[in-house]
């Protein structure tokens, strides 16, 4: 509930309509919250963005150009009615799939046959699946025995990761100076 009536605040001293009480309230705010304070040097960075951005308004007489340039009614109404078969048949194309899937397909696969060779497909593909990982995990372990190096550069370069990482965080999160923009 606080973070929401500094946003308010932030939007009233970007506005300049901040009471002094309040952006002394502001202020110790962001002095105090990480967070807040980050929000409001973004906050601060777009708008300056904007502010910099030149107006761009449209080239002269693109309105007239942009009308003139639109089909007639004769035109739009085949394109839409074309558009509405495309989609219409879009929409029956897969029923009639299903349907003639429902009288081809289904009697193949309900054969007894048919059920004995997937099941046969499926098992021998577990069993070449159980093979290869068997020998992927062993390949996997004479290599480190054979190479117990690269194991500790693995973890070299694990613990340089966390390292930087934290570095990282401790650099992002130094506190920095905290301004408030008065009216503008």
């Amino acid at each position: 509930m606080e973070h929401e009536r500094i946003h308010t605040l932030m939007m009233d001293a970007l506005d300049g309509e901040l009471a002094a009480e309040a952006q002394t309230e502001l202020e110790s705010h962001l002095r105090a919250c990480p967070a807040c304070r980050q929000e409001w040097h973004a906050i601060l960075a777009i708008d300056t963005l904007f502010r910099q951005a030149p107006m761009l308004s449209p080239a002269a007489g693109f309105t007239q150009r942009t009308v003139a340039m639109l089909p007639n009614r004769r035109a739009r109404l085949w394109a839409i009615s074309i558009i509405y078969v495309l989609l219409l048949l879009s929409g029956i194309l897969p029923i009639v799939l299903v349907v003639w899937a429902a009288n081809t397909v289904v009697p193949v696969i309900s054969e007894p046959a048919f059920v004995d060779s997937v099941q046969q497909v499926w098992s021998q593909a577990v069993r070449l699946a159980g093979v290869v990982s068997s020998a992927l995990f062993k390949g996997l372990g004479e290599l480190i025995v054979q190479q117990p190096a690269i194991v500790g550069w693995l973890l070299v370069l694990a613990g340089m990761v966390f390292v930087w990482n934290g570095v990282y965080r401790q650099l992002v999160s130094q506190p920095t100076a905290v301004s408030v923009r008065g009216n503008s």
